[in-house]
């Protein structure tokens, strides 16, 4: 959005033009957001998914939220085999090293119903969380579809939201998202509580 700026503001707003834009790749339409909501995941672009929800704005709920599920499943699992296989420096090199910190804090002393919650949870970095994983012990074979699984609740959610953008009453969307706030602020002041009775 900061390169782009306002001319990519509009078109993203534009729902007919960016189907345009995806349609204009034919049968690959589906892989190439696929393929960009891997790379969004695994640079941490945003806690949101953007392109998640920009595929519900495309292909509709269902494919929205398909596409999102191999897409953000594909990118978590890469975020935890990167961290794996190359370590730290890797890691600090694709995220600021302060923020891999907070979550290296947290592996040490959790372990996989912490990071369910935190899948679970709306609007928390969880692309971080992958990274952590992967530099942790957890073993990822019960990981990796925490993660597939657990980032769906929020995934189907937004994609409900978007698919639904035109017909749904401002004051839903805006309790759905001020509710979303909310969770994830009650999630980082009581996450150990959370946790426990997990």
């Amino acid at each position: 959005f900061l390169i782009g700026g306002p001319p990519l503001i509009n078109f993203l707003m534009d729902q007919a033009r960016v189907r345009a834009w995806i349609a204009g790749f034919g049968a690959w339409g589906p892989l190439v957001l696929i393929g960009m909501i891997v790379a969004q995941t695994v640079l941490s672009i945003s806690p949101v998914s953007l392109l998640a929800v920009a595929g519900a704005y495309v292909f509709g709920f269902w494919g929205g939220v398909l596409y999102a599920f191999i897409g953000m499943g594909l990118g978590s699992s890469l975020n935890m085999l990167l961290g794996r296989r190359f370590g730290r420096p890797l890691v600090d090199k694709l995220i600021d090293p302060k923020a891999i910190a907070t979550f290296d804090r947290f592996t040490v002393q959790r372990g996989p119903i912490f990071f369910l919650v935190i899948f679970v949870m709306p609007w928390v970095p969880d692309d971080l969380a992958c990274y952590a994983i992967g530099l942790s012990h957890l073993p990822l074979k019960i990981m990796a579809p925490l993660a597939w699984f657990g980032r769906m609740p929020s995934v189907i959610v937004q994609a409900w939201l978007t698919a639904n953008a035109n017909v749904l009453p401002p004051a839903v969307i805006i309790g759905v998202v001020g509710g979303g706030i909310v969770l994830a602020l009650l999630f980082y002041r009581f996450h150990r509580q959370l946790e426990a009775f997990v």
